[in-house]
């Protein structure tokens, strides 16, 4: 063996046991739930109420007891946490991505991301990373995971996954029945939610977001199947008539909802129907300096649908529509969408939805949190709920890019990261 080979064969070792070793750290079992005292607060709620400066938040058990002004009475045993007017607001809720890793969750976690519905795991990755989350195996945040998009052509895939449905595969999943059926073998997946397609994909040069998928009757089917098993139905639709075929359906939320007409926008507000617009992971694609697609072609088409994306959710907002914010993204390490947090999806409601930074944090925490059906018990800062924080040096209502850098982030009661020292 060479002397250069050996250096090289050195050089791996010592790569692979640096790799092994962060992995070890990464992935180390979470901290226990702490009693704390955090005094001394900006509290933003996350309901839309104005700011509360000298405010405290105790936490016992996980769960927050108390928010009120001025400093508690001090308890012993118990962790206190002078913020010196620094603000909280509570964790974010990305309403729609693609964590599969239990890397990619604690990315996620450590970006502010305490709840995340994650649509669309192909391969049953997400379920096992919440799965190990839920037992306390590893770091991230809670997941509600969906299995495969539920579409006519759902990919070989789907297929390897649930192969009693591979009578399809050399044609298309239709008919109301069959769709019920796909559903019901999610369930017993595990799923906590199912995600259908309404229209074809955006993200595809290859495919036309304009294009309907599933008809009407296929996801009321769906929906009324999901509901029976207590679960809810997001709907991934672009074009107008997949909208409006999935709203009248009777879907929690609408996914994108590129070129919803106004009579569906009005529908949508009669019905309660969520809109989870996306915008974060739209304006990339459509960047012109290419960076999350070097198709130049798709980068075209994306850019001529953020104009009409920018108005549907104007005009949501003016209908009172309950507009979540997401990332679409994954939060893994070298790929484009894993870059992308939930601030950046904040920031594009302020600057082309219309909406306050205050609204806009409302948008990543209550409504979030109204989408996945668990505002009971996240969401907001309030007593009775779980202690789901983050801590920023600034008031992101005069500075929002203080979203970015969290201090501290607090899941469960679970002291999770920890910048403020």
């Amino acid at each position: 063996m060479t002397l250069a080979r050996v250096i090289l064969l050195r050089m791996r070792q010592r790569l692979l046991l640096a790799a092994t070793l962060a992995a070890l750290c990464a992935f180390a079992r979470p901290s226990r739930a702490q009693d704390l005292d955090i005094v001394n607060a900006t509290v933003i709620d996350g309901t839309g109420a104005a700011p509360r400066a000298g405010s405290h938040v105790r936490i016992r058990g996980g769960r927050i007891v108390d928010v009120a002004p001025g400093p508690p009475v001090e308890a012993a045993g118990v962790r206190r946490i002078d913020l010196a007017g620094r603000t909280v607001i509570p964790g974010l809720v990305d309403a729609h991505a693609h964590i599969a890793t239990p890397d990619a969750a604690r990315r996620a976690l450590e970006s502010g991301v305490t709840t995340a519905r994650v649509l669309g795991d192909t391969f049953l990755q997400a379920l096992g990373t919440r799965d190990l989350i839920r037992g306390g195996h590893v770091p991230g945040p809670e997941l509600l995971v969906s299995s495969s998009i539920i579409r006519p052509s759902p990919g070989i895939a789907f297929y390897q996954l649930y192969p009693q449905f591979g009578r399809f595969a050399s044609g298309q999943l239709r008919g109301a029945d069959v769709i019920a059926e796909v559903v019901r073998a999610q369930v017993a997946r595990g799923v906590d939610v199912i995600k259908v397609g309404a229209s074809e994909r955006a993200g595809l040069a290859s495919t036309d977001p304009r294009r309907s998928e599933l008809t009407e009757d296929e996801m009321r089917a769906a929906v009324e199947t999901a509901r029976a098993a207590g679960r809810h139905v997001a709907a991934h639709a672009h074009g107008r008539p997949g909208v409006r075929a999935a709203v009248r359906a009777g879907v929690r939320s609408i996914e994108h909802g590129t070129y919803v007409d106004d009579d569906t926008l009005a529908e949508m507000q009669r019905r309660g129907t969520f809109f989870v617009p996306t915008l974060a992971v739209m304006s990339p694609l459509g960047d012109p300096r290419g960076t999350s697609a070097d198709d130049v072609a798709l980068q075209v088409r994306t850019y001529h649908m953020m104009g009409p994306l920018r108005a549907a959710v104007r005009k949501a907002k003016g209908l009172g529509i309950p507009v979540a914010a997401a990332t679409d993204g994954s939060y893994a390490d070298g790929d484009d969408t894993g870059r992308i947090r939930v601030a950046h999806d904040m920031e594009l409601l302020v600057q082309h939805g219309g909406f306050t930074p205050l609204e806009a944090i409302t948008a990543a925490t209550a409504t979030g949190a109204r989408v996945l059906d668990i505002a009971a018990r996240t969401g907001t800062i309030a007593a009775g709920l779980e202690a789901d924080l983050v801590v920023l040096d600034r008031n992101p209502l005069d500075d929002m890019t203080v979203l970015f850098e969290p201090l501290l982030v607090i899941s469960d009661g679970r002291v999770v990261l920890d910048r403020l020292y």
